[in-house]
């Protein structure tokens, strides 16, 4: 996969062409899914494609007016924070492998759930959101680039306001961290939702460490644990890009007694170099 290129190119699809997947790319996919099946901590999700044929209506999704979607790609998870912290780890692979295809994807939160509701859900486990995916319609519709605009779909915060020094607290000089300035870069360029990007990197020059935490910056978002999602998002990319510039490492959670606490900010997990 050329990660930086899937990271550059993906952008949240919200017209499709009302196509299901050709029998070549769902293989594709699928095979990709079966063979990416472990996460964080080891934890394993079996993410399925499922495709909605013609005789069925559309889910109505509050979100964007996606329209001309018939496939869904969707697994099941604990209901616990890390878990959908690995969920998001997990999907967003499959989102960069799809974009790599030349296929549209979109991430969506806020979904009906007993539109899927021949899945059988043990008490506790969740859906914690769902992958919309097919062929994007060439030419963006006006109301869909009015969308992207409203919520600020291509607009990212600045590195001084997601990357700092874990000893200062201050924001992180790009020389410090040099091996993994790119991946930083294309950690930002994650998607959230909402374009909120709630995640905050801090590089500890002692430990040789990245310390991820998470600063809630929707209340909704959060109640509903989609900025858990958001920050194994961003993990996913900075994993990826690592691996793409030779830079081995791995995550592990420290005991809240090993690290520093932060106001407004919640630690989540570290990546720890090589």
């Amino acid at each position: 996969m050329d990660i930086l290129n899937s990271i550059q190119q993906r952008r949240s699809c919200r017209t499709y062409t009302d196509e299901g997947l050709r029998s070549s790319d769902h293989k594709e996919l699928q095979q990709f899914i079966d063979s990416h099946k472990t996460g964080i901590n080891g934890e394993s999700i079996d993410f399925i494609i499922i495709e909605k044929n013609e005789t069925e209506i559309p889910m109505k999704i509050p979100y964007g007016l996606i329209t001309g979607n018939k496939t869904y790609i969707l697994g099941k998870t604990l209901t616990t924070p890390l878990a959908r912290t690995n969920y998001g780890y997990m999907l967003e692979k499959i989102v960069l492998k799809a974009t790599e295809m030349k296929l549209g994807t979109c991430w969506v939160g806020l979904f009906d759930k007993e539109y899927f509701n021949d899945i059988e859900l043990e008490s506790n486990l969740d859906i914690p959101s769902i992958l919309v995916i097919g062929y994007a319609k060439e030419k963006i519709p006006l109301k869909e680039k009015l969308i992207r605009k409203a919520v600020n779909a291509d607009k990212r915060k600045p590195w001084e306001t997601l990357f700092f020094n874990y000893e200062t607290g201050e924001s992180l000089e790009q020389q410090s961290v040099q091996p993994y300035i790119e991946t930083l870069q294309m950690t930002r360029l994650a998607p959230s939702s909402g374009n909120t990007q709630p995640w905050r990197i801090f590089y500890s020059s002692a430990a040789n460490e990245f310390h991820f935490y998470k600063k809630p910056t929707n209340k909704s978002y959060e109640a509903k644990g989609m900025h858990d999602i958001d920050m194994g998002i961003a993990m996913s990319h900075f994993e990826l890009v690592s691996a793409k510039n030779g830079l081995k490492g791995n995550w592990l959670v420290y005991p809240t007694e090993q690290i520093k606490e932060l106001e407004e900010s919640h630690y989540i997990i570290t990546w720890k170099c090589d």
